[in-house]
């Protein structure tokens, strides 16, 4: 299965799929795609994107970033601003109540004050509220930040925890990121003098301890996904039957 798309001037986009679950599924391909900035997609391009199913286009970027590097315009693409950070920045109180033992340094210990930040888990429910409106056999959602690799890396994580991926292989897409910065990417589009810690983190190289940060951090506070799913996701039980049915498949599945 094809993982990366190969484009000529967008990098990490890639496929969710395929990956597998815990309970012998797999993620369905042509579901759901993850990406950084969009902004130099070509008309051939968004062709390719339009025959593979993409429907709808999840922007989890600044109101800054938006008008620096615009995402294209298309006419089959319903694109959603969902901005991750709040423009106040992040509220610890949470994760100065995670047990010291669950804390991490560096940019893990970023990750876990994310999760745990009140606004940042509002937006975490309204992503998955779309995710349940992709409902459409061969229909796909694309979310992305700048560099795909943070924000659009909390987002994957989160959504592969829950749809009970190993962590392991939750590992593997996340380290994945770190190719992007052997390519030529356009530093001038993850440079944002308007949020410095945005910028640092965009030249900062994913570390491999994220997943088990952000894991921690949930359940150090939550103590079960299923607290978490409901608390603060409000997906129900019923919900989030649904969610499973419409992102994984029995292994091997075709479609």
């Amino acid at each position: 299965m094809q993982r990366f798309f190969n484009f000529s001037n967008t990098y990490n986009f890639r496929e969710l799929g395929g990956y597998p679950t815990s309970d012998h599924r797999q993620i369905r391909s042509h579901k759901i795609l993850r990406a950084a900035y969009l902004s130099r997609l070509t008309a051939p391009e968004l062709q390719q994107l339009k025959d593979y199913g993409l429907r709808y286009c999840i922007d989890l970027r600044s109101d800054y970033e938006r008008q620096q590097w615009p995402d294209p315009k298309a006419d089959f693409l319903t694109s959603i601003h969902l901005p991750l950070y709040s423009t106040q920045g992040i509220d610890d109180k949470l994760y100065q109540a995670l047990p010291v033992a669950k804390r991490y340094d560096e940019l893990p210990g970023i990750y876990q004050q994310v999760v745990l930040d009140h606004y940042t888990q509002k937006a975490f429910r309204s992503f998955f509220a779309i995710l349940l409106r992709n409902n459409q056999e061969g229909q796909s959602v694309v979310f992305h930040c700048s560099a795909g690799k943070d924000r659009t890396g909390i987002m994957a994580i989160l959504f592969l925890l829950l749809m009970q991926v190993p962590i392991e292989y939750i590992t593997q897409d996340y380290l994945l990121s770190n190719l992007m910065y052997q390519n030529q990417v356009d530093a001038q589009v993850l440079n944002n003098p308007n949020d410095t810690t945005i910028q640092k983190m965009n030249f900062t190289q994913a570390d491999q301890a994220a997943v088990k940060a952000v894991a921690a951090a949930i359940l150090g506070i939550y103590q079960s996904w299923e607290n978490f799913r409901e608390q603060v996701l409000g997906l129900s039980s019923n919900d989030y039957h649904r969610l499973r049915e419409l992102y994984t498949e029995p292994q091997n599945s075709n479609q």
